[in-house]
């Protein structure tokens, strides 16, 4: 597939394009380029309608005539037709007017599940946090992290097999104010320096970390954020908020728990490639691809949600007015294979082992099994 637009492309031209006078052009424009070249169809990363220089009052309908002409187009070829769609709560009210007519027109939408937060703003974050923390409950805060954006898209309409989560293989990065201060919402002076690959202030890929913690380990201290569900690095001069196989392991479980048609990286090039760092060739990219196609069913290294705790016991508030006619059976000593309670997801299922179990019938779904002594096996 070919991809048109991206952040630094902007917005302006993409709302004039997609006016009434001027969209037809680039509709023919697309086809002519898929069939001289033999694409298999069109991502459109418009980043994003009616936000960054675009019409805020036409670009919301303009953007659902675009993909319907697009779709109008491509179908008697049999062309995919994706979009490349926001992250943010301000910027999906402004900019995708009719979600559930999306469904209709796109053959999936791939949700940039990251840049939450970065260099831009003056206090330490998170690129792609999983969960929000308990602090953060004021203004857009409460809005950035995966878990708000996936089931924001869900509550306006849009179907789980229409959704394709993003997963970002490079960190975030920010200046400290002082060495002191390299905790997560400290105050800091601004992005980090530029990367020795990348080349982008407040961005560092994997790749770039992992190599100046292997150069330099005693100056680098790493903290994994048990509410983020994702790691952080900081020395005396920069903080990093980034990905690793652990949290990568928790957005894959986390993506096949809600069921989302798949998941998608960003970038390629960020991933470990040359092996420079001791985990074998792309680790990110391996982790991401044996989750997906499950051959980790029974390894998840991450618990992305707790464990359901049963209500206790309750205690009869009268003695039975006669004594039981046979004796109480002895606890068993072992597990047994018994079916459990089922307090979520409602369905019949048999444990055998505490865990995580794959789902009888949905392989993006897994069940976690729990044995809780003088109780029985809970889901």
């Amino acid at each position: 597939m070919i991809s048109v637009g991206g952040w630094y492309e902007g917005s302006e031209k993409y709302s004039d394009m997609a006016k009434d006078a001027n969209r037809a052009r680039f509709v023919k424009s697309v086809l002519d380029f898929l069939q001289k070249y033999d694409f298999d169809g069109l991502d459109l990363d418009w980043e994003y309608p009616a936000n960054r220089g675009g019409d805020e009052v036409a670009d919301k309908g303009n953007f659902l005539k675009l993909l319907a002409d697009l779709r109008t187009a491509f179908d008697p070829h049999g062309y995919l037709l994706t979009a490349a769609l926001s992250p943010g709560k301000q910027k999906i009210d402004a900019a995708y007017g009719d979600v559930p007519k999306m469904n209709d027109l796109l053959d999936w939408g791939n949700i940039m599940t990251y840049d939450y937060h970065g260099g831009w703003e003056d206090i330490l974050g998170h690129n792609a946090p999983l969960y929000g923390r308990p602090d953060e409950t004021e203004g857009d805060y409460r809005y950035f992290n995966v878990n708000y954006t996936v089931n924001y898209y869900l509550s306006l309409g849009m179907k789980k097999e229409k959704m394709v989560m993003g997963v970002p293989f490079y960190g975030r990065g920010w200046t400290l104010m002082s060495k002191d201060k390299h905790n997560l919402h400290d105050i800091a002076k601004g992005m980090s320096p530029e990367g020795f690959i990348g080349g982008e202030a407040g961005v560092l890929g994997y790749n770039e970390l992992c190599q100046l913690e292997l150069k330099d380990p005693s100056q680098w201290h790493n903290t994994y954020d048990p509410d983020y569900r994702a790691p952080y690095a900081y020395n005396d001069e920069i903080f990093i908020g980034y990905e690793d196989v652990e949290s990568i392991s928790c957005k894959i479980a986390f993506l096949k728990s809600m069921g989302l048609s798949g998941g998608m990286v960003w970038a390629l090039e960020n991933d470990d490639f040359k092996n420079k760092c001791g985990g074998g060739k792309n680790p990110l990219m391996n982790k991401v691809h044996r989750m997906l196609n499950g051959d980790e069913i029974k390894s998840l290294e991450c618990k992305f949600a707790p464990t359901p705790t049963p209500p206790p016991p309750t205690t009869p508030t009268t003695q039975p007015t006669t004594p039981p006619t046979t004796p109480p059976t002895t606890p068993p000593t072992t597990k047994p294979t018994t079916q459990g309670t089922s307090l979520s997801p409602g369905v019949d299922y048999w444990c055998s082992r505490d865990g995580y179990m794959p789902h009888p019938s949905d392989p993006h779904k897994y069940f976690q099994c729990e044995w809780i002594p003088g109780t029985g096996w809970y889901l």
